[in-house]
């Protein structure tokens, strides 16, 4: 996905929202995303620190390449963000976080497969991806689509702490295995 290029997603009620890459132009609309989720959704999804100069290197590397890092828009705002992290790796590191509006709307499961649809573009062997331990719903959406569980991890918080997680993974190429990309955000 190049940096112009908008992506249209649909919720299950009509409502079309825009993807597109982020780009430095947005440190604001991603940290309104982040300062705007309940805290049971950040305990969920908090992928790095918040502070504008994490939030520069993430938009940096976005639009270095180094990293295929979305927003997901009603209008201006930021409703959605998701990643593939290392990206230029055989198996990059996906996350995905949606406002709590959004929340079973059927997003979850288009963001995912965007992102595989663009590891595949790219040349990614797989895409692997962790969830918390009592993250139930979204363990459920992520086996749906046809990631496998393999076993748990440590996973470094965007607030610094290391937490047990489910480390899970999507086979793109048929011998593909999950990568040895550290479990941590590249920021």
């Amino acid at each position: 996905m190049r940096i112009d290029d908008t992506t249209p997603l649909r919720t299950r009620d009509g409502v079309t929202l825009t993807s597109r890459r982020l780009v430095a132009g947005d440190i604001a609309a991603l940290k309104r995303f982040y300062d705007d989720l309940t805290p049971r959704s950040r305990a969920f999804f908090l992928a790095h620190g918040l502070d504008r100069a994490t939030l520069r290197k993430v938009t940096d590397r976005s639009e270095a390449g180094d990293d295929l890092v979305l927003g997901l828009f009603e209008d201006t705002r930021m409703v959605g963000y998701f990643f593939l992290w290392y990206f230029n790796n055989p198996v990059p590191l996906l996350g995905i976080g949606l406002s709590d509006a959004f929340h079973g709307r059927g997003l979850g499961k288009q963001m995912l497969q965007l992102l595989i649809s663009e590891a595949a573009e790219h040349g990614c062997e797989g895409v692997e991806l962790t969830t918390q331990m009592d993250n139930d719903r979204a363990f459920a959406l992520y086996k749906a689509v046809g990631f496998e569980h393999y076993g748990d991890v440590e996973n470094l918080q965007g607030d610094g702490t290391v937490e047990r997680e489910r480390a899970m993974f999507y086979r793109i190429a048929p011998d593909a295995t999950p990568g040895d990309t550290p479990h941590a955000p590249p920021v």
